[in-house]
């Protein structure tokens, strides 16, 4: 069995079982202790799991709720990947809409960068306050600022942006379910960013492997709505006919 295969069946019977000790998966995955403990930290670093003593269990603190320093520490060089690709499909003269997270943010530090002149609107302000310092166009959405992740959301937001349209959107996922639905933890977010999609003619959605078969209170779209998908993912052959079964544009780095 391939170490993929092996870590989403690990992650699947860890979503059973609530908790499961390194002896019982060894004697599962018929593998040694070793390659579990091997495995649980793979998925602790993309923050499917969370080792305790003895074995694993599910996250305890929902990415959702965490503070952006810690959010953005976590699975950081897979984002970093993600965005390098996500830049390949900008283009001189682009106006842009750049969606609050993590990984929309390193994108945004690759812009700062950027030698040709495009225009930005976002609702972080990490993203404004970087993109600044830059000779990018930027310009911030006005409304109410949600602490926790220094983004705005709401309605004055929301009229605002829909003066604008975009050549291309760059949207985050809190997460990704099992039918491949994208979710937020938040209502006015899932709103907004199902917003952003009927204003670019060309959406990305950036998701690093963590996010994946999670699921989060409010739906925003199934990710077949956006003209591509970037993630460090990597998908088994039944996932694959799935993704291509629902017309999904996937880009695996």
């Amino acid at each position: 069995m391939l170490q993929e295969e092996r870590l989403e069946n690990i992650f699947e019977y860890i979503k059973r079982k609530k908790f499961v000790t390194v002896e019982e998966l060894a004697r599962k995955m018929e593998v040694s202790p070793m390659t579990i403990r091997r495995d649980l930290n793979t998925l602790c670093d993309q923050g499917r799991a969370e080792r305790c003593h003895g074995g694993a269990q599910l996250p305890q603190i929902p990415l959702s709720k965490m503070e952006f320093p810690l959010k953005q520490d976590r699975n950081r060089t897979d984002k970093q990947r993600i965005a390098q690709r996500a830049l390949d499909f900008i283009r001189e003269q682009d106006t842009i809409y750049l969606g609050s997270g993590t990984t929309t943010f390193e994108l945004a530090r690759l812009l700062c960068g950027y030698d040709k002149p495009v225009a930005v609107v976002t609702n972080d302000l990490n993203i404004a306050g970087i993109l600044s310092d830059s000779d990018v166009d930027v310009t911030i959405v006005g409304g109410n600022i949600q602490r926790k992740t220094r983004s705005i959301l709401g309605h004055a937001g929301e009229q605002f942006l829909k003066q604008y349209r975009f050549s291309k959107a760059f949207l985050g996922a809190s997460s990704v379910g099992e039918q491949f639905d994208l979710f937020s933890s938040a209502y006015d977010k899932a709103y907004l960013d199902r917003l952003i999609l009927e204003l670019a003619n060309q959406s990305y959605l950036l998701v690093d492997s963590g996010k994946f078969y999670k699921q989060s209170m409010c739906l925003i779209e199934n990710i077949s709505r956006f003209s591509a998908v970037i993630t460090d993912k990597k998908f088994d052959q039944r996932e694959k006919e799935r993704i291509d079964g629902l017309n999904i544009h996937m880009i695996s780095i």
